[in-house]
C-alpha cells in the first residue's frame, strides 16, 4: 500500500511537470482564457464523481454558503491564478514559468504568517530568503528579455510571479475548506465553478468560448484537463491518504527541475547559468522543510522503537 502511495505520487509529479510545456504547444492556437476555462471544467467533471461518493461516505453537510465560499475560492484560482499562469506561459518561457509558480510554498509560508497569525521558525525563514534570492538570480540573468521568439518575456516573467503570488494566497485561504469538506469535494466544486464562470467572462469580454477543431488541439486540452487537472490530483489525493503530507510535498520538488529538463529537450528553451544556480536555490529552499520534518518524523520513530 505505502509503494503504491509513493507509486502515485511520483506520477502525479511527472504529470504536472508536463503544465508548462503543454500549454506552451497549445501556442497562438487556442486562446489562454478559453484554454483555462476549458481545462477546468474538464478537470471539474473527471473529479466529480469522486467528490460526490466523499459527499455520501463522509456525509458531508453542504449549504448555499459552503457552495459559495467554495465557488470563490475556484473564483480566485482558476480566473485569477491559472490564468495567469497561462498567460505567463503564453508570453513567456515554459521552464521560467515552472520555477517561478513552483515557488507558491514559500509564499504560502508568507501568507500564513499574514493572514492566520502562523509564527515562521528559523528554517522557514532562510527558506523564504533563499528562494527569493533564487527569484532575483532568474530574473535578472535572463538573457533573451529582447528574443522576438517570445512573445513579451519581461510580461511573461511578471504573470508567472503574479501566479504563484496568487496561487499561494488560494491555498492559504482555502485550508478551512479542504479541512471540512476534504481535498477533492473542495478541488472539484472549486474547478467547477472557477472554470464555469471564466467560460462566463470570457463571453462577456469577447473571448471565444470555443477553440479550433482539429486532433491535434483536442488532445492537447483534453490532456491538460483530464490528465494534468483531473488524474494527477486524484492520484496525489490518494497518495496521501497512506503517506505523511510532508513526504508527499517533497515528491512536488521535483516539478522544477523535471518542467526544466522538458522544456530543454521538447522546445529547446535554454537556461544561462545564473538562472541554474538560482532554480537550485529555489529547489534547496522548497526541499529544506520537507526534508527536515522526514528526519525529524524518522528520528522520533527510531526513538520509540528503541
Amino acid at each position: 500500500m505505502n509503494l503504491r502511495s509513493h507509486l502515485f505520487c511520483l506520477i502525479a509529479i511527472i504529470i504536472w511537470s508536463t503544465l508548462e510545456v503543454t500549454g506552451k504547444l497549445v501556442g497562438i492556437g487556442i486562446d489562454p482564457y478559453t484554454l483555462t476555462a476549458w481545462r477546468f471544467v474538464i478537470g471539474g467533471m473527471i473529479l466529480l464523481p469522486f467528490a460526490l461518493r466523499q459527499v455520501r461516505k463522509d456525509k458531508l453537510q453542504i449549504s448555499r454558503s459552503s457552495i459559495l465560499h467554495i465557488g470563490s475560492l475556484g473564483i480566485l484560482n482558476v480566473c485569477v491564478s491559472m490564468l495567469l499562469l497561462q498567460l505567463s506561459i503564453f508570453y513567456g518561457k515554459a521552464s521560467l514559468t515552472a520555477v517561478i509558480v513552483s515557488m507558491n510554498p514559500l509564499f504560502v509560508t508568507g501568507f500564513a504568517m499574514v493572514l492566520i497569525k502562523e509564527k515562521l521558525n528559523r528554517i522557514q525563514l532562510l527558506s523564504l530568503g533563499l528562494g527569493l534570492l533564487g527569484l532575483l538570480l532568474i530574473v535578472f540573468s535572463e538573457r533573451d528579455f529582447a528574443n522576438s521568439s517570445y512573445l513579451n518575456l519581461p510580461v511573461g516573467v511578471i504573470f508567472a510571479i503574479m501566479a504563484s503570488l496568487t496561487f499561494g494566497l488560494w491555498t492559504v485561504l482555502t485550508k478551512s475548506a479542504i479541512v471540512r469538506y476534504g481535498n477533492v469535494f473542495t478541488n472539484a466544486l472549486s474547478f467547477l465553478v472557477g472554470g464555469i464562470i471564466l467560460m462566463l467572462i470570457n463571453l462577456i469580454i469577447g473571448k471565444p468560448a470555443a477553440f479550433s477543431f482539429s486532433m491535434r488541439n483536442l488532445l492537447l486540452v483534453s490532456y491538460l484537463g483530464l490528465f494534468i487537472t483531473g488524474v494527477a490530483y486524484l492520484l496525489y489525493f490518494d497518495a496521501m491518504k497512506a503517506i505523511s503530507a510532508s513526504v508527499a510535498s517533497a515528491y512536488f520538488f521535483l516539478k522544477p527541475a523535471l518542467a526544466t529538463l522538458l522544456a530543454f529537450f521538447i522546445l529547446k528553451e535554454t537556461l544561462s547559468m545564473g538562472q541554474l544556480v538560482g532554480i537550485t536555490l529555489i529547489v534547496v529552499s522548497l526541499v529544506w522543510r520537507p526534508l527536515t520534518n522526514i528526519f525529524s518524523y524518522i528520528r522520533c520513530k527510531n526513538t520509540i522503537v528503541a
